[in-house]
């Protein structure tokens, strides 16, 4: 999304779009009770159409239009296919309901249809160069770089040695919950509910298991962060596990650290890691990159039922995401797969 709008786009704004965009705001708040966050990711879809359509009138929506949007999309190389999808999604729905309001006169409702794109378009848009990722001994070493001295601290070092373990998207990794981490005693290893009714960042509404790599020390992060949330702030299965930390002073006025029962915000939390990786002397990456380095490892050290349990453990509708599909396989199964990986020795192997 960030590779769409920017600084410069987000001033630019057609002054007829913003009204009519405002209005269908609007009525999907009535009819549909859509929240604040809701709409903003819808406008953010709108505005991304608008910036590659050089912000051409919404009201005169035609094939031409639709055309431009696909020649844009197809010159971006940073875009991901769920956020093509999204963008195309949001616009058809806000193209139907423009013909269907007559705020768009020359706007018909099956206007909507020539958003859709074809596999080849898709491929052609999200067909980008090689993407570098860490090897787990850079991302272990950069954990073990981070300071462990203050609530913050502790906080940020658990917060990435989750995502080590886990890789997770950003948004899913801020709003991950007390009750979300769960020790399978069968397989002695602890793996993450993603249940989308309990986690607000997930992404797909299919729920999922996300086992967490093996690896002693990064886990006594995530643990003893958990207990002490639990033990000394109170809190309870439903709060955030990496809630946000505001500096106050106390009646004495003593200077201290107030840990609240809101989820740290995305923002916050990739400043978190590119100040870790800047400080074990590595070049930034997006928090989404571990991603790729939890893929390349499995695909480098196994092949097989190995993958598929990658393709679960993603979330992935389907392995062509990730690999070719090839089949699912029981849940344990998979949990029973993915606890044999122990990134531990991956620092010895770099």
């Amino acid at each position: 999304m960030n590779v769409i709008l920017n600084t410069n786009n987000q001033r630019k704004f057609n002054p007829k779009n913003e009204r009519i965009i405002k209005k269908y705001q609007e009525h999907l708040r009535k009819t549909d009770g859509c929240d604040d966050k809701t709409l903003y990711a819808i406008h953010k879809s709108i505005r991304s159409f608008e910036v590659l359509t050089d912000f051409a009138d919404l009201e005169r929506f035609d094939a031409n239009m639709a055309k431009q949007f696909k020649m844009a999309i197809r010159g971006i190389s940073e875009i991901s296919e769920s956020y093509i999808f999204r963008i195309t999604s949001d616009m058809k729905k806000f193209i139907r309901w423009l013909a269907h309001e007559k705020e768009g006169k020359h706007v018909k409702y099956n206007d909507a249809d020539y958003l859709n794109l074809t596999n080849n378009e898709i491929n052609a848009a999200h067909a980008d160069g090689y993407k570098p990722s860490y090897e787990y001994a850079q991302l272990i070493a950069t954990v073990n770089n981070m300071p462990n001295k203050s609530v913050v601290d502790k906080r940020n070092r658990a917060l990435v040695s989750m995502q080590v373990l886990g890789s997770f998207r950003a948004l899913e990794l801020a709003h991950i919950r007390i009750d979300t981490i769960i020790y399978d005693a069968h397989h002695n290893v602890y793996f993450a509910d993603m249940d989308p009714r309990k986690i607000n960042g997930i992404k797909f509404r299919k729920a999922r298991r996300t086992t967490l790599f093996n690896h002693a020390e990064l886990l006594t992060n995530i643990i003893e962060w958990r207990d002490y949330l639990k033990k000394e702030w109170g809190f309870v299965s439903s709060d955030p596990l990496f809630p946000s930390i505001s500096a106050t002073f106390n009646k004495n006025m003593m200077f201290e650290q107030a840990i609240r029962h809101t989820s740290i915000s995305v923002n916050t939390l990739r400043g978190i890691f590119k100040k870790a990786f800047i400080n074990a002397g590595l070049e930034p990456l997006p928090v989404h990159s571990i991603r790729k380095t939890r893929a390349r490892y499995i695909e480098n050290i196994t092949h097989d039922d190995r993958i598929v349990a990658l393709q679960q453990d993603f979330g992935h509708s389907h392995l062509g995401t990730t690999r070719k599909n090839y089949g699912n396989i029981s849940e344990d199964r998979q949990r029973a797969l993915m606890a044999k990986i122990d990134i531990t020795q991956a620092a010895e192997e770099v």
